[in-house]
């Protein structure tokens, strides 16, 4: 299942540097979120999630220059724990290597930038 992470910037580097991470929750598309949705395809609930968590990080920003940071991350079924309106649980940590991008929040934009896991590394300085 595709969840998204909004996620601070020491958070990030902490996750990078130790190649897991212990969550609670995390937006999901959930029997409520899709039900709610319903007009929508799967590309269309996605993106949805993904600016819901990109809207949440932007809290999380170190400063308001700073972009919001979300990963996109692939839970496995054993992962998923209960469900919400639009996050779930998750049980167990989340490996490194089920991180499937990162996507960039920018206060007032409507559509998040896109980076590759080998690009969040080499760029993440330049995202505090």
């Amino acid at each position: 299942m595709r969840a998204y992470l909004p996620i601070g910037h020491s958070g990030l580097e902490a996750f990078l540097a130790q190649g897991s991470i212990q969550l609670t929750q995390i937006y999901a598309a959930t029997p409520i979120f899709l039900d709610e949705n319903s007009e929508c395809d799967e590309e269309e609930i996605e993106y949805l999630l993904a600016i819901r968590a990109g809207e949440a990080a932007l809290e999380l920003r170190t400063s308001l220059s700073s972009p919001g940071l979300v990963l996109a991350i692939d839970l496995e079924e054993s992962q998923c724990g209960e469900n919400y309106e639009e996050m779930i649980t998750v049980l167990g940590p989340v490996s490194w290597s089920q991180v499937a991008c990162a996507l960039l929040a920018q206060e007032g934009a409507d559509e998040l930038a896109w980076f590759a896991t080998q690009e969040i590394a080499p760029e993440l300085d330049s995202w505090k």
